[in-house]
């Protein structure tokens, strides 16, 4: 069996209120090793055991906002005050960590909502997770451990606002703020996507976009000045006038 994906979801979830903490603690003048041997040391998450605050530092949010590079975490520094922006970076970061999460999103989420189902259950979930563990990607939990890691899904989602109910999980209305999409397009900018490559990219159906919706976002982001779209065809062009996912948002404040 190859497994291709990690669980920590299960451990964490969205983990915004631990997010914000950090982002607000770390030190932009300090290496990230010292940025997170003061916040484990410190215990500056303010977590009950040293063995639950490894798990959500180093397991969860050092991969995420650290791994990436310094200036991930100075872009949340900078959105900070914008609670939904920094919500849609954290769970663009989020789910390029965690493929579970970003697989399960976009894919039976998205075509759920696509075909017009209002709520995903957990049964839902489970019966997917079961088809990962046939297809190889995933191991052969009990029951007790995919329902686990199902809520894990399903309350992840919720917090980032895809879903929405305390119980009964229901679709949110499909929304990015132009901030967010911002945040998100340069990242894969950054990380070579071509123009094409950006504007079809199933990471927009993490947010359950179509394909007309994320033309929209681009035009709003052009107005705002963080790059040019243009479009004839299948032929797509963008320009960007900005030279990091800093100056984006910036720009699209």
């Amino acid at each position: 069996m190859v497994t291709m994906f990690t669980v920590n979801i299960q451990k964490g979830g969205a983990l915004l209120p631990d997010t914000r903490r950090l982002v607000e603690v770390w030190d932009l003048s300090e290496t990230a090793e010292v940025n997170l041997r003061r916040v484990s040391e410190g215990n500056l998450l303010g977590k009950a055991t040293r063995r639950r605050l490894e798990d959500i530092l180093l397991r969860c949010l050092a991969p995420r906002f650290v791994a990436p590079g310094a200036h991930v975490v100075t872009a949340l520094k900078q959105l900070l005050q914008d609670h939904r922006a920094f919500a849609e970076a954290a769970y663009y970061e989020t789910s390029r960590d965690e493929l579970l999460l970003a697989t399960f999103a976009e894919g039976p989420c998205f075509a759920w909502y696509e075909a017009g189902r209002a709520r995903v259950t957990i049964d839902d979930t489970t019966t997917w997770l079961t088809e990962q563990a046939g297809a190889g990607m995933l191991p052969e939990w009990s029951p007790t451990v995919r329902t686990k890691v199902g809520r894990g899904l399903l309350a992840a989602l919720r917090d980032f606002q895809i879903l929405e109910g305390a119980t009964v999980k229901r679709f949110a209305a499909p929304q990015l703020s132009v901030r967010g999409f911002a945040y998100v397009a340069f990242r894969l900018h950054e990380q070579g996507a071509s123009s094409t490559a950006l504007v079809t990219s199933a990471v927009w159906r993490r947010w359950m976009l179509s394909a007309d919706r994320v033309e929209d976002l681009l035009h709003q982001a052009a107005r705002a000045g963080v790059l040019t779209y243009g479009s004839a065809g299948t032929a797509v062009r963008i320009d960007w006038h900005v030279e990091s996912v800093e100056e984006a948002i910036r720009a699209a404040a």
